[in-house]
């Protein structure tokens, strides 16, 4: 399949209107006239992920979190990111990447979140005004209340995550939630002005969690990586659905709990 087809496909889904306006999303490495026979699903474009694909024959890495944020001033064999720049134009290997346009769609990576953990209706923490049904973040009910004690379990088991950091009492029961996989701290007060009872995302700050803390909010940080590695799992399905052959293969988590 020619890479501006899977393009195609994958933005008939993921809209790049729905990326924020700091993200950087797209074919950002690669010629979309490549023909594609095989595509490695990564959550970070690292070095060793790179390694991979080229180890492995893979003609498009798709990647959730962008290699390139900002401008380059040069590629630079000796730097990191000129090395990655070079080695996936050397292998001739596309970088594609789906950020918080896959997050925010409608059955993107929120609802896919979601949908582990069992929830079939939601509401949006802050919409996108551009395509309806869509934004950043869930707003959910739980059918039958629960302690954060044992909501911490639910997410574990079900997200596959071996630990979380939370703020508040553990014998609280709640009922209202919000989740925002990756880093979404920004939204808290959003959240918690929707009345919810418990606000969950990754790369909780310590002031981040002060404030939330003292606004008497409940708060479960199941880490960016751990909240976001099942985006492969929703790629791979529709590359499957494309009859398009993939692997997933990630360079991760970055932390490590002892």
């Amino acid at each position: 399949m020619i890479t501006k087809d899977i393009i195609k496909e994958l933005e008939r889904v993921f809209p790049k209107d729905l990326a924020e306006e700091w993200d950087n999303v797209g074919l950002l490495i690669g010629d979309e006239k490549r023909e594609v026979q095989k595509i490695q699903i990564s959550l970070d474009a690292t070095e060793k992920a790179i390694d991979k694909a080229i180890e492995n024959g893979v003609d498009m890495i798709v990647t959730h979190h962008p290699m390139i944020f900002r401008a380059i001033k040069s590629i630079d064999y000796s730097t990191v990111l000129g090395r990655k720049i070079i080695k996936l134009i050397e292998n001739k290997i596309n970088l594609y990447t789906l950020h918080t346009n896959l997050d925010s769609a409608l059955n993107g990576l929120n609802d896919y979140i979601l949908k582990k953990l069992g929830i079939d209706e939601a509401k949006i923490v802050d919409e996108n005004m551009n395509i309806e049904s869509s934004g950043i973040g869930r707003v959910y009910k739980l059918i039958k209340n629960s302690t954060i004690e044992e909501y911490i379990q639910i997410l574990k088991k079900n997200l596959e995550i071996e630990s979380v950091r939370f703020i508040g009492d553990e014998k609280r029961v709640v009922k209202k939630i919000a989740l925002v996989n990756g880093s979404g701290m920004s939204y808290w007060k959003k959240a918690k002005k929707m009345g919810v009872d418990l606000f969950i995302t990754g790369d909780v700050g310590y002031h981040e969690a002060l404030d939330a803390k003292e606004a008497g909010l409940n708060l479960i940080d199941i880490g960016h990586f751990e909240g976001e590695k099942c985006f492969a799992d929703l790629l791979k399905e529709h590359f499957e659905r494309l009859e398009i052959k993939s692997t997933i293969y990630n360079d991760g988590p970055v932390f490590k709990n002892y």
